[in-house]
């Protein structure tokens, strides 16, 4: 900074004022040097400005981009640094830079962080130290800056912009920490409602979804799901390689808030997507998953029919089912047939055979019943991994409780036929009794298999069999060795791999997945007893012949 003197006349009074302010005066040469000295001395200030402005226009658009990015403001104050020529620093107790200058300056850096002042600038050593507060939350974190030489005006200017645009950085990154915690707890909580689900608690999904109210659950597509009383289940397939992000994703913005869209926990390759839906209303999901099944080659997608809430696990396994069946069409989706179910073809008798062998766990206490019977249910419907992690609970307990369960129905959880008779007592007993068909005694579930509607769905059932040669014979073998893969290929004279791949092939022509644990071996069990093909005699009974 100068003073000016425009006329040789002037000078002396200019000079004298100049000293006083401790400035350097500029005295033009004679009286034909003032206009050229003012030109200059406007055109370097406005010169000195456009570069202030410039300065100041760049860490803006630099703010702006970590802003819209909910980056920190490390790169921001690294770029002053670099504009004002010195150090910059946010500071807070406990770092190193904060002791040093703390230990030199220690009343104005505590009256700045305490709020008493915004703002200080104090000598420290041949350097000139600037100390800004940032934020409104008391105490502050105190931004700090070095420079040789002093801080001239429009330096100062910059770095009470630059305290304000770290305080909304860091507001920017703290909402974009708080989202993101929001976010896993709302994860969690959808994961709960499909587990409460799964278990056909409905009023649990409900206690569950209830701080979301607070939120405006339909946002997130809970409240339009527990409100009906009925709904599908689809199960969506990522594409080979794709991050189940991405689907998850298109299923969000394909349902919107009127499904619940939830990542498998069972499955890291599926999305459980959950849909309101009237039974006369069959094509609604189709139309509104065929999108995202087409977005990307590779993805897959399967759906149940309508079923009540409290049928939720029977959804999610027959959405399983169709999903396998998707991999044999081309548009990659197809929603489950109810009526080949073997519950379709079984007369109303099997209803009293199945409450018959349920009678079992009356044995247990009520304790016992309220956890052991849905964990062994789930267990026996997608094997002890996956329902272990659809309802919460590790591996070796849902084996234990299905052991339990078992037992009390006086079947052994260890052989897969005695798992298939399960199985179908469970999904039997959902059904209500008709006091018309009460016969007693109650029947044996070999009768059962052998009517000639049952016998006659099967026959047609397996009939997609015959294009492949010896089918029948390996599904046999791998029943008599309960199951084992080494032993079953031993036996065929063929390696693992190869009976595994011709299992899976075998699994895709009945749309069942052989290759995973779950109900699919039994179902083709019941198949292949029911047709004829394995002797009625390898299904046990449990409930005993009256004489």
């Amino acid at each position: 900074m100068v003073a000016v003197a425009f006329a040789p006349a002037a000078a002396p009074a200019y000079a004298e004022a100049a000293r006083a302010a401790g400035l350097a005066v500029l005295v033009p040469a004679g009286p034909w040097d003032a206009n050229e000295t003012l030109r200059r001395v406007l055109r370097r200030q406005l010169m000195q400005e456009r570069e202030n402005a410039r300065r100041t226009a760049r860490v803006l658009t630099l703010s702006a981009s970590l802003m819209e990015q909910a980056a920190g403001p490390a790169r921001l104050l690294r770029e002053v640094a670099t504009l004002t020529g010195g150090p910059v620093k946010l500071i807070e107790p406990g770092q190193a830079e904060w002791d040093w200058l703390a230990a030199e300056q220690p009343q104005e850096v505590e009256l700045v962080r305490c709020g008493r002042v915004r703002t200080a600038v104090v000598p420290f050593g041949e350097q000139e130290l600037v100390l800004h507060a940032v934020g409104r939350d008391r105490p502050h974190r105190v931004l700090a800056a070095l420079r040789s030489g002093g801080w001239p005006p429009y330096l100062r200017q910059l770095l009470a912009h630059v305290a304000g645009q770290v305080a909304l950085l860091d507001c920017s990154v703290r909402y974009r920490q708080d989202r993101e915690v929001l976010c896993t707890a709302l994860r969690g909580v959808r994961v709960s409602v499909l587990q409460y689900l799964m278990l056909g608690n409905w009023e649990g999904a409900v206690r569950v979804a209830e701080p979301l109210a607070r939120l405006g659950a339909a946002e997130y597509g809970v409240g339009e799901v527990l409100a009906a009383g009925r709904g599908v289940v689809a199960v969506v397939q990522c594409a080979p390689g794709e991050d189940r992000t991405g689907t998850a994703a298109a299923c969000e913005e394909a349902v919107g808030d009127g499904g619940l869209v939830v990542p498998c926990p069972a499955d890291p390759r599926h999305i459980i997507v959950v849909l309101p839906q009237d039974a006369d209303d069959k094509a609604a999901p189709l139309a509104l998953l065929r999108p995202v099944v087409g977005q990307r080659p590779g993805r897959l997608a399967g759906v149940s029919g309508p079923r009540p809430w409290s049928q939720t696990a029977s959804a999610y396994g027959a959405a399983i089912r169709a999903l396998t069946a998707a991999e044999n069409v081309p548009e990659g989706i197809v929603r489950d047939a109810d009526s080949s179910s073997l519950l379709t073809f079984l007369s109303p008798e099997a209803r009293t055979w199945a409450h018959q062998v349920c009678a079992g766990l009356w044995k247990l206490t009520a304790e016992q019943r309220a956890q052991a019977v849905p964990t062994a249910r789930h267990t026996l419907a997608y094997g002890a991994l996956r329902a272990g992690r659809l309802l919460g609970v590790d591996r070796t307990t849902a084996n234990k409780r299905l052991r339990v369960v078992m037992q009390a129905m006086g079947l052994d959880h260890r052989q897969v036929a005695h798992r298939a008779v399960a199985d179908l007592a469970f999904q039997l007993a959902d059904l209500p009794l008709l006091p018309d068909h009460a016969p007693e005694p109650p029947p044996r579930l070999r009768t059962l298999l052998q009517e000639p509607a049952v016998v006659n769905w099967a026959t047609r059932e397996l009939t997609v069999l015959d294009q492949t040669s010896d089918a029948t014979r390996l599904l046999a073998s791998w029943f008599a060795h309960n199951c084992h893969a080494g032993a079953t290929a031993t036996v065929l004279g063929m390696h693992r791999n190869t009976f595994a791949a011709r299992l899976s092939a075998v699994g895709a022509l009945l749309r069942l997945p052989l290759g995973e644990q779950g109900a699919a071996p039994y179902q083709v069990l019941r198949l292949l007893v029911a047709a004829g093909q394995i002797s009625v005699t390898a299904v046990p009974d449990p409930v005993a012949p009256r004489s």
